[in-house]
């Protein structure tokens, strides 16, 4: 018998800069919020904004969305990369162009660093956008970094 999980708090970002960017943004929502293992507490607004690390590239569509989920860190992360795959994610260079990007900031109080997945999320700490983006939620990227306390699964 499968006992249900406890639903972990987490924020995911959203991201696109190729192709139809908004029909990207809506059909990642749509994927995320069909899922019965990832409740969508709140949507954030959608900002557009210029790229970061690789400039030479389109500018991004960005959003957060504050969520639920009974999935543990790494399915979570296997779903998003599905999903990624299903809108038409295209691997290019790392930190350059792509359909849709779809990352894990915060998975409620954890703190991990494997080959696979970090979090918090790296670029919480230094991307304007997701400052801006987590007022909406009320909070700041300080307040999640130091509620980022356990370090087990």
């Amino acid at each position: 018998m499968n006992e249900a999980r406890q639903r972990v708090p987490c924020f995911l970002s959203l991201g696109s800069n190729m192709g139809n960017r908004e029909a990207h943004m809506a059909h990642a929502y749509y994927l995320i919020d069909r899922n019965p293992k990832i409740h969508i507490i709140k949507k954030g607004k959608i900002l557009d904004n210029p790229p970061l690390l690789v400039e030479e590239q389109p500018p991004f569509l960005n959003q957060i969305i504050q969520t639920e989920t009974e999935l543990g860190p790494y399915e979570l992360l296997d779903t998003l990369k599905q999903y990624e795959s299903q809108i038409g994610r295209i691997k290019r260079i790392r930190f350059g162009p792509r359909e849709i990007d779809l990352d894990i900031l915060t998975y409620g109080d954890l703190r991990l660093d494997s080959d696979r997945l970090t979090i918090p999320h790296p670029g919480l700490r230094d991307r304007e956008y997701l400052r801006i983006l987590l007022a909406e939620f009320d909070t700041t990227p300080e307040d999640l970094l130091k509620q980022a306390t356990r370090r087990k699964l």
